[in-house]
Order: structure tokens, then sequence, then C-alpha cells
């Protein structure tokens, strides 16, 4: 005869009665139970495998520990709900993204020219002594002028041999030694580069390369510009909000891009007696800044 217990769960469901009553203390069910099938013994009949009852306990446990803890599954309107509300929200920000283009003309300030000195002498030290007493009346010449020895840098020395080719017995001779010695000169005076360069060619320069012009300091031109890009995307992004009826909001990125002057050379390649007066201009050089800036559009109330 099976042993009952009549202070059963009243969350039971019709499967514990089938398998009997088990052991139920205080409103509700005692646990170890679940875990030793010993327990189940009492209520199962005689022969059934340990396996079996252990799985007995392990279905019996889910469903009266979900009542004992009072766990309740989260209604799905509520999930349904929060999702709709935070699209809702999106849905609500809505952005505006344009772009700004400044553009200026700065003129150089700065001038770079490459002075060369080349000698020729039977000798390697004759050669190099003849280029080097020259270099330095040039140097002296150009200090006299006003470029200040921090502008002036030595760019390139070289001593190279010169040699005869007899068409007849196919060999050559040394004759001697060619010097070379460049100088860079950089100077802000623009206006007297012409003059400058004529007093070089009389202290002995006898090459002039390439001439460059550049910007010492163009950070002041930059900003500028900068200002222009960003008030031509304002403008923009106003009239479109105007346009439909929004009203710009505050700004969620930014982004630029810039292309500051870069060196402008003049090429000038040749011997300096025939350049003593040429007429030189610096020109002028383009910044430009682009930026794309990205504005949260606030809806207008009658929209």
């Amino acid at each position: 005869m099976q042993k009952m217990y009549p202070n059963l769960c009243p969350l039971n469901m019709p499967l514990y009665m089938e398998l009997h009553p088990v052991p139920y203390y205080g409103g509700c069910i005692v646990g170890p139970w679940f875990w030793n099938p010993r327990f189940l013994e009492p209520v199962l009949e005689v022969g059934v495998s340990q396996h079996v009852k252990r799985c007995l306990g392990i279905i019996l446990l889910v469903p009266l520990l979900a009542g004992c803890f009072g766990m309740t599954d989260v209604p799905a309107e509520s999930s349904t709900q929060f999702m709709a509300q935070e699209a809702d929200e999106a849905e609500k920000l809505r952005t505006v993204q344009v772009s700004g283009v400044g553009e200026g003309q700065v003129e150089p300030d700065t001038a770079v020219v490459i002075l060369g000195i080349e000698t020729q002498a039977e000798t390697a030290q004759a050669a190099l002594e003849e280029n080097n007493a020259g270099m330095q009346a040039l140097m002296d010449t150009l200090v006299e002028a006003g470029v200040t020895s921090e502008n002036l840098q030595t760019r390139t020395i070289r001593l190279t041999p010169r040699y005869e080719f007899n068409e007849i017995n196919n060999s050559t001779t040394l004759t001697g030694y060619t010097a070379f010695n460049s100088l860079e000169v950089r100077t802000d005076v623009l206006q007297g580069l012409g003059v400058l360069l004529d007093q070089s060619v009389n202290a002995g320069a006898n090459t002039i390369e390439g001439i460059r012009f550049e910007v010492s300091d163009p950070g002041n031109a930059i900003d500028q510009v900068r200002e222009t890009a960003v008030e031509n995307a304002r403008h923009k992004a106003e009239q479109l909000a105007d346009l439909t009826g929004t009203t710009l909001g505050p700004i969620l990125e930014i982004r630029e891009s810039s292309s500051s002057p870069a060196p402008l050379v003049r090429q000038m390649e040749s011997q300096a007696e025939s350049v003593a007066s040429v007429s030189i201009s610096p020109g002028t050089q383009t910044i430009s800044v682009h930026v794309e800036v990205t504005w949260v559009l606030i809806v207008n109330p009658e929209q």
C-alpha cells in the first residue's frame, strides 16, 4: 500500500500524483531528495533502475523550483514595446551631412636658391684651393648683402679628375681636376633677389640651380581658410534645414582635410653669366581646406 503525504504543494502537477507524493515541508519541497535517488524508493516500484530514478528527480526539480521561487516569464508584449520605443527614438534623431570648402591665395615670403662654383686646375689640391677661395668670397658677399650665416648651407662638394682621350692609340691621359661646391641660400628679401644673384655672380658663382619659393608660416593663412570652409558648410546646412522645415541642432561629427602650400620651384639651370639680368617673380600659392560636418536636425513642432 502506497504512502500518502497530505500537505502537498498547490503547484504540483498531475504528473507528480502519478509518481506518488513526495516529502513536503513548510510550503516547499525538501531539496536533498532530488539529488539522491534513494528518497524515491518509497514511492517507486521495486526494480526501477538508478538511472531512471535520477532522471525522475531532475524532471520534478525544474517546475517545483519555479513555483517555490516565483519564477515567471517576461511578457512578450513588454519586450516588443521596448524595441518599438527604441526604434521611435532612433527615428526622431535626424541628421544632415554637408561639405564645406575654403580656398585662399598666399604670397611666398622666402626664396631658396642654390649657387655653385666650379673650378679647374692641373692638380687636385690646386682645384680645391681655388674653389674654396671662391666659395669663401661668395659667402662673404651674401652676408654683406643681408643674408645671415644661419641661412647658408653647403649642399655639395665634389672633386673629379679630367681625362683626355687619344683616338690614335685609344688611350686616356689625366689632364687635371675639377672641383665643384654648391651652397643653399635662403632669404626673405624677395624684391631684391635679382640684385642678390648679380652680386653672387660677381663674387665668383658660375652655376645657379632651381629657385624655390616657400611660405615660412602658413598657419595663419590656413586658419582663415578653415573658417571659410566651416562657414560654407554651415550655410549649406542652414539652407537645407529651412527647405525641410527643420532647425540645426548640435554638431555630431567634423572631418577635415587641408593642403598646405607646397614649395614652388622655378627651373633655372644654366651658367650664371647668362642670367644676371633675369627678372624673378615669386607669384602666389593656393591653400585649401575641405570639411565634412554632420548636424542634428530638430523637427519643428508644426511639422
